[in-house]
């Protein structure tokens, strides 16, 4: 069983509190509740550096935001190392890093995603079927196939959306590569 933290409050309930001012940009009150757990040990300053790092891919868009992430854990790599010499700088990192993640754009969808795609496995022991144009030169259902670099630049490698610039390098990486398979 998870003990109370510094004042009586039930540890679990403190961090839950703080993943949900987070998630409603309560940047304070998310404070409050991280320093409750970091003032009553260094267990549940961990526990906090951890939560912080998985709200950053549960309530962030990390689409439109993706610098948080790494931020987020850097500050938290570094208020682990400072946390048994100077508490404040530990304090210093986690309060950057709330503040960040309660004014960053929202969103639960890499969270949903996860769940979706992960739990179908799991539950229901889903599996992939592998398409066509995924049988290609790297493959050795693709080498059976005959496919070389012709299908591979068709199928393998077509990007969607397409890019928006033109490749200078393309027709020239696929002549080389050509040339390598000629001398193969």
């Amino acid at each position: 069983m998870i003990p109370d933290i510094k004042h009586g409050l039930p540890a679990m309930a403190c961090v839950s509190a703080m993943q949900k001012s987070i998630r409603r940009g309560l940047e304070r009150e998310a404070m409050e509740f991280a320093v409750e757990l970091m003032h009553t040990s260094k267990a549940f300053h961990s526990m906090v550096c951890n939560r912080l790092e998985v709200i950053c891919h549960e309530d962030l868009d990390s689409l439109a935001a993706p610098h948080v992430v790494p931020f987020v854990a850097a500050a938290m790599a570094q208020s682990k190392a400072r946390y048994d010499s100077k508490i404040g700088e530990a304090r210093l990192m986690v309060g950057n890093a709330i503040r960040m993640m309660a004014r960053a754009p929202k969103s639960r969808a890499g969270c949903h995603f996860a769940a979706a795609i992960g739990l179908r496995s799991s539950l229901e022991d889903f599996a992939p079927t592998i398409p066509d144009w995924a049988r290609d030169q790297h493959t050795l259902a693709g080498r059976k196939l005959g496919r070389g670099l012709d299908h591979f630049r068709a199928e393998g490698a077509k990007l969607i959306p397409p890019p928006t610039e033109p490749d200078p390098y393309e027709d020239e990486a696929y002549r080389l590569w050509a040339a390598k398979q000629q001398s193969k």
